[in-house]
Formats: C-alpha cells, sequence, structure tokens
C-alpha cells in the first residue's frame, strides 16, 4: 500500500502543528532549523508576509520574481522535519529545501563553506518508523544540480556528497561525551562530509510521499576535530553574509526548479 498522510487540523481550520493552510504558502518552501533565520531569509522575498508562528517556529511567504515561495522554521531533528513535510505535503509544496548549518566531518572543508547533500546516513530513528534502514535517503536529482548550478553562478564551488544525519547533539560535537572521535571516525574514512540532523528524515519521507523534491544545503562551522567551541556558524563574524548569501543561492535554485514544472505523485 502507498504511503498517505492524514489531514489533522485544529479549530481554525489549520495543519495540527505547523498552523498553516493552503492560502498560507508557495509551492516551494525553504526548511531552516533556527528561527531565526527566517526573518534573514524572508528579507529577500517581495511583499513577504509572517503567516504564523506556531510553537515558536514562524513561517513568512511571499514571492521571488513572481514565483510564489515561502520559509518555514521546522526547529530541531529529525521528527520535527517529519511532522513539517508530512502538513506542507498535505498543503501542495512541490519543493523542500533545507538551509541549515553543519559540522564537517572532513578537515580539508573551511569553515564556512557550502555542502549540498545528495543523500544521508540515517542516523536518526525517525525515518526507521516509516521503513526500514535499506531504503535510501536520497535527495531530489533536480534540487542537486540547481543548487550546484546556482553555487556555481554566484563562484561558490560547493562541495556536493554525503552528509550523516543523527538525533544525539552531544554524542557527536566538539566537546561532547568522552569516545567522540572514536564515534565519528567512521564516516569520516567513508568520505561522509558533514553531520546535522534533519535531512535523512527530510529525504526519505519526501520520497515516500512523492510528488515533492526535496534537497538540503549547508552551511559549514569547523570541523568536529577541532576544540570546543571552534564548529560554530553563528557566533562567525561574517555569519550574517553568509546566510545572505546561501538565501540567494537557494531561492535561485528554486527559481531554476520552477521552470522544470511538478512531478508527478
Amino acid at each position: 500500500m502507498k504511503y498517505e498522510a492524514a489531514k489533522l487540523t485544529n479549530a481554525a481550520g489549520k495543519m495540527w502543528h505547523i498552523g498553516l493552510d493552503e492560502n498560507d504558502i508557495g509551492k516551494h518552501v525553504i526548511l531552516p532549523a533556527d528561527p531565526a533565520r527566517c526573518e534573514m531569509v524572508a528579507k529577500h522575498f517581495e511583499d513577504a508576509e509572517l503567516k504564523a508562528v506556531s510553537r515558536g517556529n514562524p513561517t513568512y511567504t511571499g514571492k521571488y520574481h513572481d514565483i510564489p515561495v515561502s520559509v518555514m522554521c521546522t526547529g530541531m531533528g529529525a521528527m520535527a522535519v517529519a511532522v513539517s513535510v508530512e502538513e506542507l505535503n498535505i498543503l501542495g509544496a512541490k519543493t523542500l529545501i533545507r538551509m541549515g548549518t553543519a559540522g564537517s566531518l572532513q578537515k580539508d572543508i573551511p569553515s564556512g563553506s557550502f555542502v549540498i547533500a545528495t543523500g544521508a546516513v540515517r542516523g536518526e530513528g525517525t525515518s526507521n518508523e516509516y521503513i526500514p534502514p535499506e531504503y535510501p535517503a536520497v535527495a531530489d536529482p533536480d534540487v542537486v544540480i540547481a543548487l550546484r548550478t546556482a553555487c556555481r553562478e554566484y563562484g561558490i564551488e560547493p562541495y556536493v556528497g554525503i552528509i550523516r544525519s543523527h538525533d544525539a547533539f552531544y554524542m557527536e560535537s566538539p566537546g561532547a561525551h568522552e569516545g567522540y572521535i572514536e564515534r565519528i571516525r567512521p564516516w569520516t574514512d567513508a568520505n561522509v562530509l558533514a553531520v546535522e540532523n534533519e535531512s535523512s528524515a527530510l529525504f526519505v519521507i519526501s520520497s515516500l510521499l512523492r510528488g515533492i523534491r526535496a534537497g538540503t544545503i549547508l552551511l559549514t562551522g569547523g570541523d568536529l576535530y577541532g576544540e570546543h567551541g571552534t564548529m560554530s556558524t553563528s557566533n562567525q563574524g561574517d555569519y550574517a553574509e553568509k546566510v545572505d548569501l546561501l538565501t540567494k543561492v537557494t531561492l535561485r535554485a528554486i527559481e531554476l526548479i520552477d521552470g522544470l514544472g511538478d512531478l508527478k505523485k
């Protein structure tokens, strides 16, 4: 049986968790995990409007070159992303791009680099609730190509490849529990580029629901082999400028994707 999500609404007729209806979103949605990043993204929209703040997570909708777009904070972690994908699918979203941050697993990826995920190691538990771990977590190829093309248009050569998603920040980060180097080294040796918390669930659930193009672009902090406190993005002096550039790249990618037409359900 093909997977179909149920439509659960609140008393106002809005989706239960994200607090939106069909009139509140564009067909292309940018998904940061940090609510503060939503306002930074929305400044690039034409006629941006705050549509809702649900559970502390804002959603802004507007246009980019006459293309309906939204930015919605998912909150942190795979379960939060799963809820977002399910409910945005019900509302008719066609493109979901996670625009986030990550720690590099490779020492030769400089801080402040852009990483585009082709797929993700399913180290989180949420996607296992949907389907066994043999099912791959892969980004939509159109999104990968559009993001890479947009990066190059802006003079950026991104890192493109596999990332890792997992649930426990303090098990795989500098200053975390003893033994974290041994825990991350196999992924480094396997050429996994970076680690974060959401993308594998985004890719799996979008694939199961069909008709959604999903992808991820990340801004890296320091590598995970550095000292505690060195792996940071928002504390960097050029953070706002990097997010601004990341937003421009993502919106240009959406413009390219919009010209392709919708995927079949």
